[in-house]
């Protein structure tokens, strides 16, 4: 494989061998860089971690995929692959392919600065670097993650204060679990849903402590804190809520557009993913002298990694669409 090439169908495929990434499709072999792929958990041929494996578990006790720990060399025909902790949650990684003198990387979901909630990111070195980019095209720089957290305590505080309930929405896996130890560290009493209840557990299990955090059973209480899925914003568990200061965690917060769709009160910028700042910064660190990128932003920063001297092209730009 002189020249790795690459085609887009739900998924990313690798040309001429029999893997894929990310792919939304249940006929393929695809490697999940972490537990927070979209319908992950219903793949019945796929390759991950086994602590993505356990999380994903949680839902689908059912699902079976490949599993490679980090670091173990794993043969698939003529590819040999390795998986390294990418930093964004547990299990969450970067693939490593080398084939007949190339080595191709993956990165979706990547967190460059150390946290409590995961196993500190390990890059590889590699020839190619195929980068989701979702906001590659974004033109101001996300928070620090210990700001974006420290905000959160914030108005978790503010809002206590006043009498009313503060109602974060996230990521059910990883951003739910940093979110619910960054308030339970800053001493602010927190209820959770029953879904992250049991990925809390699960976290506990492999070795990360999100905090002591009752379980939500329908009825707020003014002097908690509230640990709710994102995906609940629109449904009765949300709506139904009396006094509620509503705060959406995402990098999709800075876009105005897309906060004033949430109808909530605040947007806080902790996301899972790169500016493009950190994605100038991860591809330094591969020493790619290739790279094509996928996602909203993937036009946009190919562009800037051009301009940087390195040749990039963009696989697939989606369309930035609403969650729910």
């Amino acid at each position: 494989m002189e020249r790795p090439e690459f085609a887009w169908d739900r998924g990313i495929h690798l040309v001429g061998s029999v893997l894929w990434f990310d792919a939304r499709r249940p006929d393929v072999l695809t490697f999940l860089s972490s537990a927070r792929v979209r319908d992950a958990g219903r793949f019945a041929r796929a390759l991950c971690t086994d602590r993505t494996r356990a999380l994903l578990r949680v839902a689908r006790p059912g699902f079976s995929p490949l599993v490679a720990p980090f670091g173990q060399v794993l043969r698939l025909g003529a590819l040999e692959i390795t998986l390294h902790p990418s930093g964004h949650m547990p299990g969450a990684s970067i693939l490593r392919v080398a084939t007949q003198g190339t080595t191709v990387l993956y990165a979706s979901h990547v967190a460059l600065q150390p946290h409590p909630m995961a196993e500190a990111a390990q890059v590889p070195k590699g020839d190619v670097l195929v980068l989701r980019a979702d906001y590659g095209s974004l033109d101001r720089s996300f928070p620090t993650r210990a700001d974006a957290l420290a905000q959160v305590v914030d108005t978790a505080r503010r809002t206590l204060v006043t009498g009313r309930t503060p109602v974060f929405l996230g990521s059910l896996m990883g951003k739910s679990q940093e979110v619910v130890r960054a308030l339970v560290d800053g001493g602010v009493p927190v209820l959770v849903h029953r879904a992250v209840a049991a990925v809390n557990q699960q976290y506990r299990l492999l070795g990360f402590e999100p905090g002591a955090a009752r379980q939500f059973r329908g009825a707020p209480r003014h002097d908690h804190a509230l640990v709710l899925p994102e995906t609940l914003r629109f449904k009765r568990t949300v709506t139904g809520l009396k006094r509620a200061r509503l705060v959406w965690l995402s990098g999709r917060s800075l876009m105005p557009d897309v906060l004033a769709r949430m109808h909530v009160d605040e947007g806080i910028p902790l996301t899972g993913h790169l500016d493009p700042a950190g994605l100038l910064a991860l591809i330094e660190r591969t020493g790619a002298a290739r790279v094509v990128t996928v996602g909203h932003g993937a036009e946009g920063i190919a562009q800037r990694i051009r301009e940087a001297g390195i040749e990039a092209s963009a696989l697939h730009a989606e369309v930035q669409l609403m969650l729910f």
